[in-house]
């Protein structure tokens, strides 16, 4: 008889202590991952941290920790509870005694661009039984931002010292407004703007202010991420990004004035990208960031409706530099249209090694064929 209330005793007190466990195990629980940059460029190693806390006396025999990346990020040799399918499932096991802390890192090497976020960690345990799963979600905002990789300064040497050559021609074409040169007599052709009433009053003649010269200093980017054809290579498109980040950083280091238009869509917001002109530090991250929320996934609209009223809001004396692995007939026909108003704008055609692509409506244009390894 002892021996059966014994049983039944036990019983009740699991029975009671898996209640409890059911009802607090979550409570006090917190979990945390962070990076040690939220900006990288590809190839980089960065660092992990997994944060997990138990703050109560209950303690924790087995919490899984999971969380989802992107499948282009890959960690380190010594992890091995990652699956990955479209994305990577990251999986961890921790044992938490009472008010205890747990601190992780674990290497991670992002291998290509785009904007990343983790925005939630999956808790999984179970009852003191073992036969019941319990699970909590911690909500996250975490971003990581990973620029296009970086072209190699041999690579983008030809197109970028075209596009400063031309620079460097119109160094003496347009007048600066703020540049005061001298004095000289009014001749008929003058505007009335540039009558100096203050040294016409005291000489009893008209005289007018002279400008220095300065340089034609803005280059416009377009970037064209349609596809060729029927035939689309993602790495054909992302080299073109790559090169359109180069060459905009490269430019704006000799304080020339830089826009940029695409077709891609952001990531986020779904819109194309359109970035004015400047030459700053800042402008230079901009734009890196701009190329990096590109979604190749996210269909882009004909090049030419996109940019074409932007185009009219340039203006004249801007140097056009045109990304792009599409030959449409319409497209050759309406860059060439563009590029003979621009004198010096050339376009960049990234193609796979071997391949002999003609352009039978741009004749005139300056096109410089970059070629691209298959990867």
């Amino acid at each position: 008889m002892s021996l059966i209330l014994m049983g039944v005793s036990v019983l009740v007190v699991l029975f009671i202590i898996r209640k409890i466990y059911i009802k607090n195990w979550s409570k006090g629980i917190e979990a945390d991952i962070e990076m040690s940059e939220n900006v990288t460029f590809p190839g980089e190693e960065l660092i992990l941290t997994e944060t997990i806390v138990n703050r109560k006396w209950l303690p924790l025999p087995m919490v899984m920790v999971k969380f989802e990346v992107d499948r282009s990020f890959l960690f380190g040799n010594e992890v091995v509870n990652t699956n990955v399918s479209d994305h990577c499932y990251k999986s961890d096991v921790f044992s938490l005694l009472f008010y205890q802390k747990i601190v992780r890192k674990i290497p991670l090497v992002c291998t290509r661009r785009g904007c990343f976020t983790i925005d939630n960690i999956n808790l999984v345990s179970t009852d003191v039984m073992m036969d019941k799963t319990l699970a909590t979600v911690v909500r996250l905002d975490r971003t990581i931002m990973v620029y296009p990789e970086e072209i190699s300064s041999q690579q983008a040497e030809i197109p970028y010292r075209r596009i400063m050559g031309t620079v460097l021609t119109r160094q003496y074409t347009y007048e600066d407004p703020f540049e005061f040169r001298g004095i000289r007599q009014y001749e008929t052709y003058d505007s009335l703007k540039d009558v100096n009433w203050m040294a016409s009053a005291k000489t009893g003649e008209l005289k007018v202010n002279v400008h220095d010269y300065t340089a034609a200093r803005q280059v416009c980017i377009l970037l064209n991420l349609e596809k060729d054809g029927i035939w689309e290579y993602e790495e054909l498109k992302e080299k073109a990004i790559s090169m359109a980040c180069s060459l905009a950083c490269r430019l704006t280091r000799q304080a020339v004035l830089v826009s940029l238009l695409s077709n891609g869509r952001d990531v986020i917001t779904g819109k194309e990208l359109v970035m004015e002109a400047g030459c700053d530090e800042s402008h230079r991250t901009a734009i890196m960031e701009g190329l990096a929320r590109i979604d190749l996934k996210k269909q882009p609209d004909d090049f030419e409706n996109v940019i074409e009223e932007h185009i009219k809001e340039l203006g004249d004396g801007v140097i056009y530099c045109m990304i792009s692995t599409s030959r449409r007939e319409a497209l050759q026909r309406y860059y060439a249209g563009i590029a003979a108003e621009s004198e010096g704008s050339i376009w960049i055609y990234p193609c796979h090694k071997g391949f002999d692509e003609r352009f039978d409506y741009a004749d005139k244009l300056e096109i410089v064929r970059w070629e691209v390894e298959y990867e």
